[in-house]
């Protein structure tokens, strides 16, 4: 029940700061990418979506009653039997009482049924979709739902790729990488349906590799997301890789942390830009690079920090140029002895300077790799590399990052000690 309830607070959060925007237009609900049809419109009360009972009840999986003489809703599925009386809070989930919010009610001549309690009590997740006024069910039980409708095949004029929708009325996160340089793109979705429109770079993180568009369609199938996993936990990859569109591999969450999920399930040329999903189809990640035999994927945390800010024309991405910064968030663990230190990956680096000082403010100096014999250094997953350190001072380390033979500037210091 966590896991559920975390999508409902969710729900809730945006539902709220969405009322003006639903009671204005019609509110949509839709199944597993499916929307439903109401003989009556659902409607918006106290912040609430109310829905046609029978409607959203036997959508559910639910066989349904009306007790005329208690003007009760009754309602079983699988051991499951609530009672939901007309204009009362309280009502009964297998013979205990629940409080709700909003009380099922007469609308007309139809009755009408809070959503967000039902579907809660069905075991479904839900998201509020504020742009076109839709509140979106995701059901496990519903065998036709297939995560793969999310995912679409990208061609840039320069690239091969994949994307993931985010919201049904067209927005798309990529990679930085599928987009740099492009001018022209075109998208298939898993019904083989093409847009080749307008499309619109809305939000860009160029060092992180991440790239939101917007395309002018509706009607599509966003991805359920959760930012919630485990080492060990399994996984599905789905892209294009080499053009074979909506491929999946599966495997497991080898470890992760804040900027990178490496895992087993296996990327290669075109899966970038696709997505990790659990084992419940929800995403979590865009899949993005591979080496070494690790699968790296960017987490849905990182995503969502990407300001929807910009409004550019594909096009103008032919003449864009990146400009990398400093690598961002230093940090350390030990390991009796050594110091073990990571960062932010940069997108487009070829290697990196280390840099190493007695105090914070004193003349730093480049760190040799005595393994390759020069001053190159490599990022690598779960850390970059080693360095005892010296029980009686502390190091302090700077990080720059070499893209297209140029040099970024320094990172903010890292101080180590014992």
């Amino acid at each position: 029940m966590k896991r559920i309830m975390k999508g409902f607070f969710l729900f809730l959060l945006l539902l709220t700061c969405s009322v003006q925007t639903a009671v204005a237009a019609s509110v949509h609900v839709t199944l597993n990418g499916k929307t439903l049809s109401f003989d009556t419109a659902p409607f918006i009360e106290e912040g609430r979506v109310l829905v046609p009972m029978r409607g959203i009840l036997e959508s559910l999986g639910y066989s349904v009653h009306w007790q005329e003489h208690t003007q009760t809703v009754l309602a079983m599925k699988d051991g499951m039997d609530i009672s939901l009386p007309l204009n009362s809070k309280t009502v009964t989930v297998n013979n205990e009482e629940v409080t709700i919010d909003v009380p099922a009610k007469l609308n007309g001549s139809r009755t009408f049924v809070p959503l967000r309690f039902l579907a809660e009590y069905s075991g479904a997740d839900v998201q509020w979709d504020a742009a076109s006024s839709t509140v979106i069910i995701h059901s496990s039980e519903a065998a036709d739902y297939k995560k793969q409708d999310s995912v679409v095949y990208i061609q840039t004029n320069k690239k091969q790729g994949s994307g993931v929708v985010l919201s049904s009325n067209g927005l798309i996160v990529t990679n930085f990488h599928i987009i740099e340089n492009a001018s022209t793109a075109h998208f298939i979705f898993n019904d083989g349906s093409i847009y080749q429109g307008t499309t619109t770079v809305v939000g860009m993180d160029p060092q992180n590799d991440i790239a939101l568009l917007k395309i002018n369609k509706t009607g599509l199938t966003p991805a359920f997301i959760d930012d919630s996993y485990s080492n060990g936990d399994s996984v599905t990859a789905i892209g294009s890789p080499n053009g074979i569109r909506n491929t999946a591999s599966e495997g497991i969450i080898n470890g992760f942390d804040q900027d990178i999920i490496s895992t087993s399930a296996v990327i290669t040329n075109g899966s970038s830009g696709g997505g990790l999903f659990d084992a419940s189809g929800k995403l979590i990640g865009i899949t993005s690079s591979y080496g070494n035999g690790q699968y790296l994927s960017i987490p849905l945390s990182k995503v969502q920090q990407v300001p929807q800010n910009l409004s550019l024309p594909l096009s103008a991405m032919k003449s864009y140029t990146y400009h990398p910064e400093a690598p961002q968030n230093l940090r350390f663990t030990k390991n009796n002895s050594y110091a073990y230190i990571s960062w932010t990956p940069v997108y487009g680096a070829e290697y990196y300077y280390v840099y190493t000082a007695n105090s914070e403010k004193g003349s730093y100096k480049k760190l040799d790799n005595s393994l390759l014999h020069n001053d190159t250094w490599y990022w690598g997953f779960p850390q970059s590399f080693g360095i005892s350190i010296n029980p009686k001072r502390p190091y302090y380390m700077k990080v720059s990052a070499v893209v297209n033979g140029i040099e970024t500037p320094l990172s903010e210091p890292l101080k180590i000690s014992r």
